[in-house]
């Protein structure tokens, strides 16, 4: 088995980190592998779910795998290609036109946070926790790292999250914004499945648009102003938008395509 793959059935993908065994450590050839795969989910694939999620019940993921990391510390060159790889994949996956969801199923450290992240929804089950690390090594968090733990946590929780380096709680997580919900881990399936359900049963065509409007508003580059004006502009003269508002006007329910 690959130690991360990728299925689809219909308009849903998953993306699995198959390494239990080794608490689903992340190591530059599946951050590549990543990388890889956001590529054919958003130029060839594009479904409308994309599920990040972990073999086992003990890690989500540990973060780096500690062996290469060891090789990896003695060479700062090293570390800043394989630092490189780690942002293009988080990048991409961040910037995937469709809805993602992390699926939290035990220990979230370092990378594998990184990856929770990048994704618009967390669902953690209760046994999780979460930490980022890299103050114990002497290192430092990245910029694109960082920018997304203070816009998701606040700036006091990422300083302690940051300087102290202390696992949090799944509980803790909940109060600290960091998860959207919390469930017991034979709950965790059936969670994510209803977020499923609620994005298909959406508009598609508008969850894109508004994807990219929070993008462009959390200071992604990726799209100017003026784009994001013509979305919004375009939103009205959608098939979306007439079938909604037709549904809305003579209470039905709407099925988008």
């Amino acid at each position: 088995m690959s130690t991360i793959s990728l299925n689809v059935t219909g308009k849903i993908a998953k993306i699995t980190i198959n390494r239990a065994d080794k608490r689903n450590a992340l190591n530059k050839a599946m951050w590549q592998q990543l990388a890889d795969f956001c590529d054919q989910l958003a130029n060839d694939i594009k479904p409308r779910v994309v599920v990040f999620q972990a073999q086992g019940d003990k890690a989500f993921s540990a973060g780096a795998d500690i062996a290469e990391l060891t090789e990896m510390l003695a060479s700062p060159e090293l570390l800043q290609q394989n630092n490189d790889i780690v942002q293009q994949a988080q990048l991409k996956l961040q910037r995937l036109p469709c809805v993602t969801i992390a699926a939290i199923n035990g220990a979230c450290f370092g990378g594998g946070l990184g990856i929770a992240l990048c994704c618009d929804f967390r669902i953690a089950a209760a046994h999780a926790t979460f930490a980022i690390t890299p103050a114990k090594l002497g290192l430092l968090y990245s910029i694109e790292d960082t920018q997304r733990l203070v816009q998701t946590v606040g700036l006091p929780t990422a300083k302690a999250m940051l300087y102290l380096g202390k696992a949090q709680t799944a509980e803790q997580a909940l109060e600290n914004n960091l998860i959207h919900q919390m469930v017991e881990s034979s709950e965790l399936d059936s969670a994510v499945q209803s977020i499923i359900n609620d994005i298909v049963a959406a508009s598609s065509s508008a969850i894109q648009g508004m994807k990219q409007t929070l993008a462009y508003l959390m200071e992604d580059p990726t799209l100017p102003q003026a784009e994001i004006r013509l979305l919004s502009k375009h939103a009205f003269d959608s098939k979306d938008f007439k079938k909604a508002s037709q549904a809305f006007i003579t209470k039905t329910r709407v099925e988008f395509d």
